[in-house]
């Protein structure tokens, strides 16, 4: 049985967050296409948006993950660790994750504080990707280690920012 007052065992985010990309650059929404998003990604949401798209701070949060360093990507696994990417920390032990950010186009540094609708990078083609997109998505840390003790939680709905 879940225990509804234990943070870490649930799989909804608690949260509420508001679209991470403009609204009139949106294309499509994907829940559930991406060979990627499997197992601890089943939950991930890519916004299909054209390069250089303004990606904004879901939510209110503090900076935890930077990753702005590389230049390339395609359409193979092989490229997976070459995404760049922005963690955040929000309320209630929820992150967002935001990848395929273009190459340098970080505005926020580890450690600082973000306001919901601040830019805090563009997006681009890094990473395993096959077109231009933010993937998106919130999680809890089920472990000690950042890479691999995490789970994506469901976001039923965003606010129209």
């Amino acid at each position: 049985m879940k225990d509804e007052n234990n943070l870490d065992n649930r799989n909804t985010a608690l949260n509420k967050y508001h679209l991470p990309v403009p609204k009139k650059s949106i294309e499509k929404i994907d829940r559930n296409t991406s060979p990627a998003h499997i197992g601890k990604l089943r939950n991930a949401i890519d916004f299909i948006v054209p390069e250089n798209t303004p990606v904004f701070a879901a939510t209110d949060g503090k900076i935890t993950f930077v990753k702005d360093d590389s230049n390339i990507g395609g359409p193979s696994p092989a490229f997976w660790n070459f995404s760049n990417f922005i963690s955040i920390m929000h309320m209630n032990n929820e992150s967002s994750r935001y990848d395929h950010l273009k190459f340098n186009s970080s505005t926020v540094k580890e450690g600082q504080i973000v306001k919901q609708g601040q830019k805090i990078a563009e997006v681009g083609l890094t990473g395993y990707t096959y077109i231009p997109h933010l993937h998106f998505q919130i999680f809890i840390f089920t472990g000690p280690n950042m890479w691999t003790d995490f789970d994506t939680l469901i976001v039923e709905d965003f606010i129209d920012s």
